[in-house]
């Protein structure tokens, strides 16, 4: 497990820092939530050698990582509690924000001075305490933090999982349910924590080279990994239904773009905002959901204007035998009528191509032909652009 806690841990928390990065410009709330996280990053990025070693060259404290990761716990933990409650709603008590930054601030400063004169400095890396538990000063030194992460944690646990029963179910109400899972796991690795130590301390193991042996565990591993997980699936999860969402309304519009195209051609008038290539839709960018209804309403709008040409004076109910004749002649019970439609749409814009009157509708495609909301629509619409592009389908694509 350490190798996962020593690389991958990092690396999924700065990845979030930088997709997250944006957002710390958009307010208060935003900017919390992504403080926590930068200091979860910046805490999880000290336990490789190599950070370990440049830290203690660079400030010639020997187990400085052991006060870095320390106090970057408290932050995140300070910054989570301060996102959870901004984001619980209701009046904003100045007495209750300050009363929270003056004892993070408290403990912070507490770890550090016992960090600086009541913390054997006799080994490398944050794992030297691991040399002398049941040293008053370390004992203070851990209780100090200990009681502050879990305070915050315990919380933050409390407020996210009470927020639940605001939000409504969905990606949003899971992303909040991580989030109350994630506090209650810094909770428990809390706990562990001190029972572990408390049954395992004190009984100190050097390695071949003469370092303490770490008192720790898998479950010491595996508990910060967990958190670290569901805080990510916390904040992905909603945005992730948007991206989701991107992707089906994109290919939505790659179906709908040969029928599209043809009709909108045929008749130009219906275009709603500027035409655009297939190659020109995959690139752009933001929420497709109103091009999308768009080109539906376009589509349909076009077909009620082939319909009203064919019954236009001297329009014509007869179709070009070499096209489909089969539309006007007979319709083969067992037929779908989105394929009908399709088939119709495919005479009708050839008709226009030709100069020629639209031919006249099918009597199974009345005026109500479609959905009767717009999700019913674009679903049938989807299905008429399939059948479209079949075969004998045009299928321009352009």
């Amino acid at each position: 497990m350490r190798p996962l806690f020593t690389w991958l841990m990092p690396v999924l928390a700065w990845g979030v820092v930088l997709w997250r990065a944006p957002s710390a410009f958009a307010g208060r709330v935003n900017r919390s939530l992504w403080g926590s996280f930068t200091a979860i990053a910046a805490g999880v990025s000290v336990r490789p050698a190599a950070v370990e070693t440049a830290l203690a060259d660079l400030t010639g404290i020997r187990d400085v990582t052991l006060l870095v990761k320390h106090l970057t716990g408290l932050a995140a933990a300070y910054f989570l509690l301060e996102y959870v409650q901004a984001v619980r709603g209701g009046p904003r008590r100045a007495g209750a924000a300050r009363a929270r930054l003056l004892f993070t601030g408290a403990a912070a400063v507490a770890l550090t001075l016992l960090f600086v004169f009541a913390l054997p400095h006799d080994y490398d890396g944050a794992f030297g305490i691991d040399a002398h538990y049941g040293d008053p000063g370390v004992e203070l030194y851990l209780s100090v933090f200990n009681t502050a992460f879990a305070v915050a944690a315990l919380r933050a646990a409390v407020l996210f999982w009470s927020n639940r029963a605001s939000v409504s179910p969905g990606p949003l109400r899971v992303g909040v349910t991580c989030m109350a899972m994630a506090s209650a796991t810094g909770v428990l690795y809390t706990l562990y924590r001190v029972y572990f130590v408390l049954s395992h301390g004190d009984a100190t193991q050097l390695d071949a080279g003469g370092k303490p042996v770490p008192l720790t565990d898998p479950v010491c591993e595996l508990l910060p990994a967990v958190m670290i997980v569901l805080f990510v699936l916390g904040v992905s999860i909603p945005p992730a239904r948007v991206l989701v969402g991107y992707l089906r309304d994109q290919y939505a519009l790659w179906r709908l773009h040969p029928l599209w195209a043809d009709v909108t051609a045929a008749v130009p008038q219906v275009v709603l905002g500027t035409s655009s290539g297939r190659l020109r839709d995959l690139l752009t960018f933001g929420d497709r959901s109103v091009d999308l209804a768009h080109r539906v309403f376009a589509i349909r709008d076009a077909a009620l204007v082939l319909r009203e040409d064919s019954q236009a004076p001297g329009g014509t109910v007869a179709v070009d035998t070499g096209i489909d004749a089969g539309i006007v002649t007979g319709i083969d019970a067992g037929e779908h009528l989105a394929s009908v439609e399709a088939r119709w749409l495919r005479t009708a814009v050839r008709h226009r191509a030709r100069n020629l009157a639209a031919p006249a509708p099918p009597a199974a495609l009345d005026v109500t032909a479609g959905g009767r909301s717009s999700r019913e629509e674009i679903a049938w619409m989807l299905a008429v652009a399939d059948a479209y592009r079949g075969p004998g389908g045009s299928g321009s694509g352009t």
